[in-house]
């Protein structure tokens, strides 16, 4: 179905086992990046070109639950409470030359529910003195990340760890509203609605505390499913028009999707030459920022997604 395709038509899925090597490993597959380029493809390499070809990575640990339609559209899934919700996953891509030349690419984020949206989405407008109620993205929430090396997939899944005052952006907007600095960090996609009349897809840097939005007006949007396009270039720019400045992280520090030139010999694809990696991290690597700083737990533990298990997803399912 067309509406929940992941429009990118020069991209392939990239399946392999892995493999022990001693030097720097990208994506699922562990390869071998020297210098910015990968110099080896590991293991049982093959371009997934149709649905069955998917078989054998699905098969294998840390796979995404990922589907290609007969066009080619490929679209990675979110199911609540999933393995990839538990404990993330990574995916391969091989994509063109003509895609790094190109200004934008994109990705489309997207949510469903069986019944309403309305009946999953948390409204994001507030009363009383607030206009807006940020919190209300953490009821569905996703986290991503590029272009990870050796253990730092394993090193976030708890979460970010504090660094020294010079690494925030803005340090007093950082700590005025419960944030700490970080040295690095990846993206949360939410969703929330404002009333009945728009939903609203955010993006920001899992633990930082300003964040970015754009709204999706009725229109473009149906009673179960509502989906945006998020950009970047040379940085990740969500469905915005620009890069908000950020405060807990400097904005050059946030990690941005990275493509490699594959120059293994053994690798026969001259058209499908740059290597891009993606991960959707598990719900752990966002739990302690989501809490702390959208959510305010340490105010009152009884709101919701406060527990140690939160999900921080009330839709049936959100893709990409």
């Amino acid at each position: 179905m067309a509406s929940v395709s992941f429009f990118v038509r020069f991209v392939a899925i990239v399946l392999l086992v892995v493999s022990i090597v001693y030097c720097d490993l990208v994506g699922h597959g562990k390869h071998e990046l020297v210098n910015g380029k990968i110099v080896k493809l590991r293991g049982n390499t093959k371009i997934a070109e149709k649905p069955e070809d998917l078989e054998l990575y699905k098969s294998q640990a840390g796979s995404c639950d990922v589907e290609m339609d007969r066009d080619g559209n490929i679209t990675i899934w979110y199911l609540k409470n999933s393995i990839t919700a538990k404990e993330g996953c990574s995916i391969d891509f091989a994509i063109t030359e003509y895609t790094i030349q190109e200004s934008e690419f994109f990705m489309e984020f997207g949510i469903q529910h069986d019944k309403e949206l309305t009946d999953c989405l948390t409204d994001m407008s507030f009363t009383k003195w607030l206009s807006f109620n940020p919190a209300a993205m953490t009821s569905n929430s996703l986290a991503i990340a590029f272009g990870l090396k050796n253990g730092e997939f394993e090193g976030i899944k708890r979460g970010y760890p504090e660094r020294h005052k010079n690494y925030c952006g803005n340090l007093s907007k950082c700590h005025d509203k419960g944030g700490r600095c970080l040295d690095v960090a990846d993206y949360t996609i939410g969703w929330a609605r404002d009333e009945d009349k728009l939903v609203h897809s955010t993006y920001h840097p899992i633990g930082d505390t300003n964040y970015g939005y754009c709204d999706i007006k009725k229109e473009k949007y149906n009673k179960h499913e509502a989906a945006v396009l998020h950009f970047y270039d040379k940085e990740f720019r969500g469905c915005g028009n620009s890069t908000p400045a950020y405060f807990c992280v400097k904005n050059e520090n946030v990690r941005n999707p990275k493509k490699w030139r594959i120059m293994d010999r053994d690798y026969t694809h001259s058209y499908f030459n740059y290597l891009f990696t993606f991960h959707i991290l598990p719900t752990t690597s966002m739990q302690m920022s989501m809490q702390n700083i959208w959510i305010k737990c340490n105010e009152d533990a009884n709101k919701e997604n406060c527990n140690e298990n939160a999900a921080f997803q009330k839709c049936d399912k959100m893709y990409i």
